[in-house]
């Protein structure tokens, strides 16, 4: 069984942001590490963490789930999470399990 890939890298932000581009597959396989990943960043931000997905070319239920979390630890910490560019696919599961009524969203 192949391992899914999943990237994440900070392509930069403002004052108040940091800008993360994630790339591959958001899934049960690659949930705990983006999570992991995530938690260090969100704290970087002033005000908001934003995520580009114009990469991320499936996600599942794990991937969502992750989302929410790190919206709930933003939001807790006094920030906010955005989603950007988010291809039909993982929009697709975004859109069902509700994600995008939580968490600020732009679809490609």
């Amino acid at each position: 069984m192949a391992t899914a890939e999943i990237s994440l890298t900070v392509v930069g932000g403002g004052p108040d942001t940091v800008a993360v581009a994630v790339s591959g597959e958001l899934d049960i396989h690659t949930a705990g590490r983006v999570e992991w990943a995530l938690a260090g960043l969100a704290g970087g931000a002033e005000r908001e963490l934003l995520l580009d997905l114009a990469g991320v070319t499936f996600c599942d239920s794990s991937g969502a789930e992750v989302l929410l979390r790190v919206h709930e630890r933003c939001v807790a910490s006094g920030r906010r999470l955005s989603l950007r560019r988010v291809q039909r696919l993982p929009g697709r599961v975004i859109r069902a399990l509700g994600v995008d009524r939580a968490v600020s969203c732009s679809f490609a």
